[in-house]
């Protein structure tokens, strides 16, 4: 029992510490950024949100001064000068209010800025930069605005700032910032401080830094790690060849938590994790395609079957049912959120040329606008990757090569020989003449072999992206009409040079068919891993014998 003599002390410091949590908690000021004002080419008018993002993000100083919501600027017009931004600030109740406009002419951009403070302060710059130079300038403006407005030491334009010094002798400067310190490509440029140490160099299965699940005894088609109950805690989502299974990191294997066997004759393609109702629980969509049996002398025929499940109770609920479309998710820019996506069976190829937004209404599925795509562009086959304030397209087209294209649908460059991501996963189709119905004698029957997921991530460099994909290595290939098999993977980190995408970093060769890869925290410990989904390869003569590892590897961000 605690002594009496000090339980009065002790309370008082208890009742101290409670009563200054909340004082704390309401210590940090609130700011907020408008979005900014524009003239100049439509192809660019997605600039406003994206500078809007991006200064909410650079902006923020823990614990001191903190981003506020949309609603709390919502209706207010980017202010024209100082006694506008001064009453605007006075309308939002805020602390800090920033604001400005762009104007694009041609590749050049035109800003100006502004912020004040409720105490009176007042900063205001412009400036005149080729669009690849907005981020250098936002930045720049940043610092000074934390610095001259926010009053955050070391930050203003009098004060000393940090200066970028290079990596010698492998060891990174203490400037700079740890999660910069990655592997590079080339084995003369190896650094001893590395993004994670399997990456470049091969090794056995019990180097630090990689985690081995238990054998899983079937053959999968794709993963996702996300939380699917609203706890704050992710789960292990794959997608098999009868259905899908549910699993939670537990004790250093995985833990099956419930399974869903779905049709049989389905060939199970992709698997996406998006919050649709914004409960914090995301809801699971399952993309299909149903393969109906066929005599040799019709040609193939199928059609694709997409599912909506919940995972909230702990066990999975279909939300939608057998939807005759193709269901995924794709990151749309400027904000990259995911969002889901329906497209439509193609009449000579598989997937119809229009992509459209989905939304969950009730029981059923609605399209909303239609989504831009370039040649070869599917909701399986392309993503958006980042760059500077645009963005590029990057597509696998059918014969699973990299190409990229701008934003006004232009291919800037495409792989020669190297191929990535293929799933093994094969689907006959018929190239019926126009006219002609299904099951025509005069169809040519061609198969398309569905990619998995491709990764815009941002791992070694803050606002740097990587498109992470992986490599098909085989020594002995088994690569038939019907599907592409590969024995060896390894997953790449791809940057946009300027010219094409240029290796980064590589993990060290995985044995086995790779068939799907995330970037999540798998063991919820608060850090981030890499995860690969493997089929084993149990050789040729065992091939339907195959089964399902899953990998983590350390990130060290």
């Amino acid at each position: 029992m605690l002594n009496r003599r000090f339980a009065a002390p002790i309370i008082a410091a208890l009742a101290v510490l409670l009563m200054a949590a909340p004082a704390l908690a309401q210590g940090a000021k609130k700011f907020a950024v408008i979005p900014f004002s524009y003239n100049g080419p439509q192809k660019y008018a997605y600039f406003p949100k994206a500078l809007q993002s991006s200064l909410g993000s650079s902006l923020e100083w823990a614990g001191h001064v903190t981003p506020t919501s949309d609603a709390a600027i919502d209706g207010i017009a980017a202010p024209r000068n100082k006694a506008d931004a001064i009453n605007a600030l006075r309308s939002t109740g805020l602390d800090y209010l920033v604001s400005g406009d762009i104007a694009i002419l041609d590749t050049t951009a035109t800003l100006h800025m502004m912020a004040v403070g409720t105490d009176g302060s007042f900063w205001e710059n412009k400036g005149q930069m080729g669009i690849n130079e907005i981020t250098t300038w936002l930045d720049a403006q940043s610092r000074s605005i934390m610095g001259d407005v926010f009053k955050r030491p070391g930050f203003s334009a009098g004060e000393v700032t940090a200066k970028a010094t290079d990596i010698k002798d492998g060891v990174a400067s203490p400037t700079e910032p740890a999660n910069t310190q990655f592997l590079m490509a080339n084995d003369d440029q190896y650094k001893a401080d590395t993004l994670n140490p399997q990456f470049r160099y091969e090794g056995g299965s019990e180097t630090e830094g990689r985690w081995r699940s238990q054998t899983l005894r079937f053959f999968s088609t794709s993963m996702v790690v996300a939380d699917g109950t609203g706890d704050g805690q992710n789960e292990v989502f794959i997608l098999h060849k009868t259905g899908i299974s549910a699993y939670s990191y537990d004790d250093g294997k995985l833990k099956h938590l419930d399974t869903l066997e779905m049709n049989p004759n389905t060939q199970y393609l992709r698997l996406e994790a998006v919050d649709l109702d914004r409960d914090g629980a995301n809801e699971l969509v399952v993309g299909t395609y149903q393969s109906q049996y066929r005599s040799a002398l019709k040609a193939p025929e199928g059609w694709p079957k997409s599912h909506v499940l919940s995972f909230k109770s702990g066990k999975f609920q279909f939300l939608v049912k057998d939807y005759g479309k193709f269901l995924g998710v794709l990151r749309m820019p400027p904000t990259y959120t995911p969002i889901m996506v329906s497209q439509d069976q193609g009449v000579r190829h598989l997937f119809s040329t229009k992509i459209y937004e989905a939304y969950l209404k009730g029981g059923s599925i609605e399209l909303g606008q239609s989504i831009p795509s370039p040649e070869f562009g599917s909701i399986y086959s392309m993503v958006y990757l980042p760059d500077e304030f645009g963005f590029k397209y990057v597509v696998l087209d059918d014969f699973h090569r990299l190409k990229v294209y701008g934003q006004t649908m232009e291919r800037l460059s495409s792989t020669d020989d190297d191929t990535y991501n293929s799933s093994g996963i094969g689907i006959e189709t018929s190239d019926r003449p126009l006219g002609m119905g299904p099951g025509a004698v005069d169809s040519k029957t061609t198969t398309f072999n569905v990619p998995f997921r491709m990764l815009a991530t941002s791992l070694t460099q803050k606002g740097k992206y990587e498109l992470l994909v992986n490599k098909d290595l085989s020594i002995a290939a088994q690569v038939f009409e019907r599907f592409n098999y590969y024995t060896q993977g390894e997953v790449h980190a791809l940057t946009w040079d300027g010219v094409g995408m240029a290796l980064s970093w590589k993990t060290r060769r995985i044995k086995g068919q790779v068939s799907d890869i995330a970037v999540a925290d798998l063991n919820n410990d608060g850090k981030m891993e890499l995860c690969v989904l493997l089929n084993t390869f149990p050789g040729g003569m065992g091939f339907t014998n195959r089964q399902t590892v899953v990998l983590a590897y350390d990130l060290n961000i």
